[in-house]
């Protein structure tokens, strides 16, 4: 079978799951996708912005134990600077 999370091909026959480390990442990734309002924005950006954020996408990943995509690293970059421009004013 291959694994619902990673797709690595493994021997067991009752579970959709590789390791309970799959299940475990899956499950956490499906609470924070169901607990966000998300809304679906197509934006261009300057090459030097989505380099910054794929640096900080990279470091996010070397120090956790998740998945990070490139959507959370803006979300989180956003909603810093909305957090400072209104600590500002």
């Amino acid at each position: 079978m291959k694994c619902k999370y990673c797709g690595k091909n493994f021997n067991a026959k009752n579970s959709i799951f590789c390791s309970k480390k799959c299940n475990t990442y899956h499950s956490a990734e499906l609470e924070r996708k169901t607990n966000l309002k998300s809304v679906t924005v197509t934006i261009k950006m300057d090459q030097d912005v989505s380099n910054g954020l794929r640096k900080i996408q990279s470091d996010l990943i070397r120090n956790a134990t998740e998945n990070i995509s490139f959507s959370y690293v803006v979300n989180l970059v956003l909603k810093e600077g909305i957090k400072n421009k209104k600590l500002a004013s």
